[in-house]
């Protein structure tokens, strides 16, 4: 799988009030706000190669996201809290504890 270029380097910032917050990290400037989840955001990861993003909330909910577009790709539901998330190494997975 060939590695993403990206213009920018990204910094994503989760926040209290379920939003996810895009900044290009070399200025501070924010890129993008995306009303991500209905509560908490507790974890925000990106994939190895740069071309999902993963959030984990108190909204008994995982969310997978396009790091290009931004667009929900998928939503895993849980029974409780969803307190973190992460990448395999080869991206062939995403792990998420409750």
């Amino acid at each position: 799988v060939p590695k993403r270029q990206r213009r920018v380097q990204e910094l994503a910032v989760v926040t209290s009030n379920g939003k996810l917050l895009i900044y290009d990290s070399a200025t501070g400037s924010t890129l993008r706000t995306i009303d991500a989840h209905n509560d908490d955001i507790n974890c925000v990861a990106y994939s190895f190669d740069g071309s999902t993003v993963a959030t984990a909330s108190d909204d008994h909910t995982a969310r997978l996201w396009n790091a290009d577009t931004y667009a929900c790709l998928h939503t895993l539901q849980h029974n409780n809290f969803v307190w973190a998330v992460a990448f395999s190494k080869l991206n062939r997975s995403v792990v998420a504890s409750c």
